[in-house]
């Protein structure tokens, strides 16, 4: 009975992970480019080892890689120059509070210090890893190639002027994962190489690729499970006072 109450507390401890991590994706489901949590994934199985009189206790063990759907969602127009987004494969470098990392978030704007960035505050990158600058200008937009331009403040009508080129990589055959502050990046911490060959859409978001069926239905069966699991700790107690009544002995 003391393994089978084991086993039922280790699943319901995952099953409130998993929740964990669907109600992250829930929250997200409006973030444009959001990529949708996996949560850890299991490695193996460890046992309790006490002198060898724990060996059968085992629970599940996950390492500690944040991992994501990397599928593309669904594309939104917004008629907006300054809205952007991949086709197919690749990611934008960006900068926020903490190191620099991978997003697909493409709603720009210019910060009030003059900083090309997007939705979340976090600078764009140009091919050398630098925030993006932008002059004073009475237009803005940015071509299928990444190249942002500008009409600069004061020039001729029709004047054009490229400021920097956004940094955009593939991440081809890399292991990425979400840190502790939400951001993607490599395994190690670091960035992947510039790649020159992602075309943008200009005019158009993407949206996150939370699918809010899927999650909610497996709320549900998550639901069902934990009170599945908690009717097996309930049962297996009640077995085990019945087993250790059988065992006293008479008066």
């Amino acid at each position: 009975m003391d393994k089978l109450i084991y086993t039922a507390f280790n699943t319901v401890n995952n099953i409130h992970d998993n929740n964990s991590v669907r109600s992250q994706n829930l929250a997200n489901v409006n973030v444009p480019g959001y990529r949708r949590d996996l949560g850890a994934k299991a490695i193996g199985t460890a046992f309790l080892d006490n002198f060898n009189v724990l060996q059968t206790r085992g629970l599940a063990i996950r390492d500690d890689q944040n991992y994501f759907e990397a599928d593309s969602g669904s594309l939104n127009p917004t008629e907006n120059n300054l809205d952007i987004a991949i086709r197919g494969d690749g990611y934008f470098f960006v900068k926020g509070a903490g190191p620099a990392s991978l997003s697909r978030r493409g709603d720009l704007s210019v910060s009030s210090e003059g900083i090309l960035q997007n939705g979340s505050s976090h600078a764009l990158l140009d091919i050398n890893q630098v925030p993006i600058q932008v002059p004073p200008h009475r237009a803005m937009k940015v071509t299928a190639e990444g190249d942002v331009i500008i009409e600069p403040q004061g020039s001729a009508p029709g004047t054009e002027q490229v400021i920097g080129t956004l940094g955009m990589t593939l991440a081809k055959d890399a292991v990425l994962k979400k840190f502790r502050d939400g951001e993607i990046r490599l395994e190690d911490g670091s960035l992947p190489q510039v790649d020159d060959n992602i075309q943008l859409v200009s005019g158009h978001l993407e949206m996150s690729n939370v699918n809010i069926t899927a999650e909610l239905v497996q709320s549900i069966e998550d639901q069902r499970q934990y009170e599945i699991n908690i009717k097996l700790i309930s049962s297996a107690s009640e077995m085990d006072e019945g087993g250790a009544s059988l065992m006293r002995m008479p008066n």
